[in-house]
């Protein structure tokens, strides 16, 4: 299968597993806010934000095992990617046995640190210590899906993630509904994690039946490599943490829990942006490690420009469609009230998201090509660089000055540092890469605006038929433009075949 077919697939299995899942999101999250309330339901962010938080005892050994398991799948080497999960599953079910066991102490912490008091501070402590259990499976089971990204086998996490999914967002509403609160919702996240983690398992052994999963079996040699891997990748997972979850801290520490949640609307749609992004660039990953091992830097060169432009079509298309009808968007979804709240918030959180989401495919890159190690620290630095401006700004400016904070450091970690780093790695030019995608799609992009801001003065949308029509007609003019901008001929020879043979499908 060739590179763009085995992308292209992985693509569309991200987009239908990560899409429905914000489907569940989008339309889940109005219900969890009125009926638990802004208090309760800044809460559960708080706690979405520990075992966010908790998820760093990953330690990056999944992306280790996806880095490796690739690599040795293509040499065909499976002694060797045998001795990569086991090792990868050992560390990990060391960490979970230790997460556990210092819970008591986390929990007791988080419960001071937050003054919360009598009947919620014991709800509190009882959720922390369910979703330390909760993220003890959870990393362990990050072995099975590194080695499943590693396969590039990605349509199995999707649908077995999507289908507990769902399971797991009725189990909510039955729960909410019959009177059930918190707990009910955390000892259900638990069950969920279970089950996928049974599916995954079960499926592997069908699908890849070379594989031994025997975590006696880890070799010493394997997990040095490990290590040195994903100590690099590690501090980029905790540099990102520090920048999603930190600011729910910041919040509930210097405001009220009821304020988390007036941040967590506009902050989980850039979230729900960022996912589908990276549905995209995770994809990559792989093929950027089997092009390093087999072919030229010519080659991931070429397979970048490819990917970058994918990525500013569909990142121009989310992030000015919500720069110019967020306002309308998150009214229809919440209610008038938050729609006011929120504005200026979504305007500086969805610029940023703007500036970052393309560049994730430069992530990609530098990991694909073992080429992290200075990304890692920057965005470490920055991340910290993020926590302290949001301390200082959140005490003058209330909720916007922790998105300033966010703003500054991830625009300058992502709009600059960050391609610099991917063009010295690959070895290319970093004003032609921008001449072939970013000066190329401006066109097109500022139309796009352009037409939404003109539909909306020409018809408010103030329902959701009305909204998804003018985006509709702003879309099709939008690629149109980019199909005649922004694709070379090569391009635009591949999407007319592909094109051809979906119609010849359909007649």
């Amino acid at each position: 299968m060739s590179v763009l077919k085995t992308i292209s697939r992985n693509i569309f299995s991200n987009y239908v597993g990560i899409g429905g899942s914000i489907v569940i999101a989008f339309l889940l999250s109005p219900f969890l806010i009125h009926t638990l309330g802004d208090t309760n339901y800044g809460v559960w962010s708080v706690i979405a934000a520990l075992t966010g938080y908790m998820a760093l005892l990953d330690l990056g050994v999944s992306s280790a095992v996806a880095k490796y398991v690739a690599k040795y799948k293509a040499l065909d080497d499976y002694p060797s990617l045998n001795k990569v999960m086991n090792t990868g599953l050992l560390i990990l079910i060391s960490v979970g046995i230790l997460l556990i066991c210092v819970s008591p102490m986390i929990a007791s912490g988080m419960v001071r640190f937050f003054g919360f008091e009598n009947e919620l501070g014991e709800t509190v402590s009882k959720l922390i210590l369910i979703a330390s259990f909760d993220i003890a499976i959870f990393v362990t089971t990050n072995v099975l899906a590194g080695a499943y990204f590693g396969f590039q086998r990605y349509e199995v996490i999707n649908a077995v993630n999507l289908s507990v999914g769902i399971m797991k967002a009725l189990a909510f509403y039955w729960a909410l509904s019959n009177g059930y609160g918190l707990l009910a919702m955390g000892v259900i996240s638990l069950i969920s994690n279970i089950m996928i983690t049974s599916a995954l398992f079960l499926v592997l052994k069908k699908i890849e039946p070379k594989v031994r999963l025997n975590p006696a079996r880890a070799s010493r040699s394997t997990a040095i490599s490990i290590v040195d891997y994903s100590k690099y990748t590690f501090l980029s997972m905790l540099a990102m943490q520090l920048v999603y979850y930190s600011d729910a801290f910041v919040i509930g520490y210097f405001l009220s829990a009821a304020a988390i949640t007036i941040y967590t609307i506009p902050w989980s749609l850039t979230e729900y942006t960022n996912k589908l992004m990276l549905a995209i660039t995770q994809t990559f990953v792989p093929v950027f490690s089997q092009q390093d091992a087999t072919e030229s830097n010519q080659e991931i060169y070429s397979t970048y420009i490819t990917g970058t432009k994918f990525m500013l079509v569909l990142s121009n298309l989310l992030c000015l469609g919500i720069l110019a009808n967020g306002d309308y968007f998150i009214a229809l979804w919440m209610g008038e009230k938050y729609a006011v709240q929120c504005s200026a918030l979504l305007m500086v959180l969805f610029t940023t998201q703007l500036i970052k989401g393309p560049q994730l495919l430069s992530y990609s890159i530098l990991l694909g090509t073992a080429n992290h190690k200075r990304y890692s620290f920057y965005n470490f630095g920055f991340s910290l660089l993020n926590l302290m401006l949001s301390i200082m700004l959140v005490q003058k400016y209330g909720l916007i000055g922790v998105a300033v904070a966010t703003a500054i450091t991830q625009i300058t970690m992502y709009g600059i540092v960050t391609p610099i780093l991917t063009s010295r790695a690959i070895n290319s030019s970093l004003t032609d890469y921008f001449k072939q995608t970013y000066l190329r799609v401006l066109p097109a992009s500022v139309l796009l605006f352009v037409l939404l801001k003109y539909f909306a003065t020409v018809r408010t949308p103030d329902s959701y038929i009305i909204l998804l029509s003018q985006a509709a007609a702003a879309t099709m003019v939008y690629l149109v433009a980019v199909y005649f901008t922004l694709l070379d001929s090569s391009e635009r020879k591949i999407i007319n075949s592909g094109g051809r043979r979906a119609l010849a499908r359909v007649f």
